[in-house]
């Protein structure tokens, strides 16, 4: 089968094309013909290296996480999957698998179920971005109907889930984005939008039960002013010094301050599909790629030229 990889960390010059053969799936794992997979940060961050303090991906390494597509066979005990049935999900990357393949093999804990109503570009997009603000909102902070929300970087693929996951909630949200983005960001259901580039939501007045810091443009300090007593602050980008003193904060004050990290199952991913399949979750696709043009794809991303999701189809 044709993929992505790359035999060292580095830059986007170390992804190739490669010829490997097809993974064949293990007990409790499926074997999927993947249509397309869809491309996230967390992608180029581990191509580059930056978390080996937690964990380095085997190598050579297939690039990618998040796919979709269709059963082609099942290993021993798998139950609830059929051959031919459409799925997504998202893999593991620490064992060198990958989503920007032909194929691939993954454990059922890992993958659901794509509902007829709803789309393989659709469906691609959801495991990483939706479920990083499903996880963060709903998990975590128990957002409910009529609380105030802010979410930054609201025009990128876990932003802009999460207003739409807001929305249908019924919190009052604000989102922040850069100044070609506020019209869409209010499309989606933000009630307020801030323009980063002309104002600074931290100095505005009133409080949010929630800061979803989905750019990790700031730090629980900085924000922490801006949210109630009670209120949870959830940064997609902490820095190391956030998972030693984010248990402190829960010590000296009412406040939540979550250096977030998103643990990927079967039941959230089944959940992302139903919201998907009810019109909540829409995400904006940017474009859709080949595998021969992934690394050009990475390339843009890290430079911030990507406004959406990036899909490659084989």
């Amino acid at each position: 089968m044709r993929c992505v990889s790359y035999a060292r960390f580095g830059d986007a010059s170390v992804l190739e094309v490669r010829e490997v053969a097809a993974p064949q799936p293990g007990p409790g794992e499926i074997q999927v013909k993947v249509a397309l997979a869809c491309l996230n940060p967390v992608d180029f961050k581990l191509r580059a290296g930056l978390f080996r303090i937690i964990g380095k991906p085997s190598r050579p390494a297939i690039t990618g996480k998040d796919f979709a597509g269709t059963v082609t066979a099942l290993g021993a005990g798998v139950a609830g999957f059929a051959v031919g049935q459409r799925v997504f999900g998202s893999v593991n990357p620490m064992n060198g698998s990958g989503s920007c393949a032909e194929a691939l093999a993954i454990s059922t804990d890992l993958v659901a179920r794509t509902p007829d109503d709803v789309s393989d570009e659709v469906a691609a997009c959801l495991p990483v971005a939706s479920g990083t603000a499903y996880q963060a909102l709903v998990t975590y902070a128990h957002l409910s109907k009529g609380q105030r929300v802010l979410v930054t970087g609201a025009s990128g693929g876990v932003g802009s889930s999460a207003v739409q996951i807001a929305r249908s909630i019924g919190a009052r949200v604000t989102g922040v984005c850069g100044t070609a983005n506020v019209d869409y960001v209010r499309s989606i259901g933000a009630d307020v939008v801030v323009d980063y580039r002309a104002a600074d939501w931290r100095e505005s007045g009133g409080a949010y039960d929630v800061i979803f810091d989905a750019a990790g443009s700031s730090t629980f300090g900085a924000a922490r002013s801006r949210l109630s007593p009670t209120g949870w602050y959830l940064n997609t980008f902490p820095r190391p010094l956030m998972f030693v003193a984010s248990p402190l904060v829960g010590l000296v004050s009412r406040q939540h301050s979550v250096p977030f990290m998103l643990k990927t199952s079967a039941a959230q991913l089944s959940e992302l599909a139903r919201l998907a399949e009810m019109k909540v979750l829409q995400p904006r696709i940017a474009r859709t790629v080949r595998l021969e043009d992934v690394a050009d794809a990475q390339r843009d991303m890290e430079a911030g030229k990507v406004s959406g999701k990036i899909c490659v189809r084989n």
